[in-house]
């Protein structure tokens, strides 16, 4: 079955923190123990940013009380929620050429604050066909149903498509949903073995 979509993740796939990963460079930013940021980011309320039910100023107070740190410190957060990121380059201008031949959509778990940054910081135009986000759907990958959207709006069967993440969870839940799905590791790796998919 011929290949029609690749279905991309955001974060961790295209979008790269400078240094290190998320969890770490916020705790170096906060001056905090890396495993309490990643206590407060495995949290429900992290869950409840990601689909969009609460914003960003709810999720930074929620965050830094959690931390014990003064509500002055959202500025710091804000800071680093734009200055410590980066799209890698490479990776976009590969996805931008691979549209000319496959529907491209970006599926991914992330706050409202993604359409706003995508325009200004993150440019990503001629990427994508179609952009997928958890905060609009009130889905998060895993869920069965993300992935299904994701194949409607990209008017493919599974069969069809290709996923792409860097989070194993999220790759078994296409694999689950019958999607032929790689692993993220490195940008010249995932271009490597989808090429070897799309070429059959």
């Amino acid at each position: 079955m011929a290949i029609k979509a690749v279905i991309w993740d955001f974060a961790g796939v295209l979008l790269h923190t400078v240094k290190g990963d998320f969890n770490s460079t916020l705790a170096d930013r906060l001056d905090v123990p890396v495993e309490m940021i990643e206590r407060v980011i495995n949290s429900e309320e992290n869950n409840r940013w990601d689909c969009g039910e609460i914003d960003d100023d709810v999720f930074y107070s929620f965050l830094l009380e959690e931390l014990n740190l003064p509500q002055e410190k959202k500025n710091v957060i804000a800071s680093f929620a734009v200055n410590d990121f980066y799209v890698e380059a490479e990776l976009l201008g590969y996805i931008r050429e691979l549209r000319k031949s496959y529907v491209s959509v970006l599926l991914t778990n992330f706050p409202a604050h993604l359409h706003d940054f995508i325009k200004t910081d993150w440019i990503i135009t001629g990427a994508f066909d179609h952009i997928l986000a958890s905060c609009d759907l009130k889905l998060l990958k895993p869920d069965p149903r993300i992935y299904q959207l994701a194949l409607e709006r990209a008017g493919c069967r599974a069969e069809e498509a290709v996923f792409i993440d860097d989070r194993e969870v999220n790759v078994k839940g296409a694999e689950a949903a019958g999607i032929t799905s790689l692993l993220y590791r490195d940008t010249q790796q995932v271009i490597a073995e989808l090429q070897k998919i799309l070429k059959g």
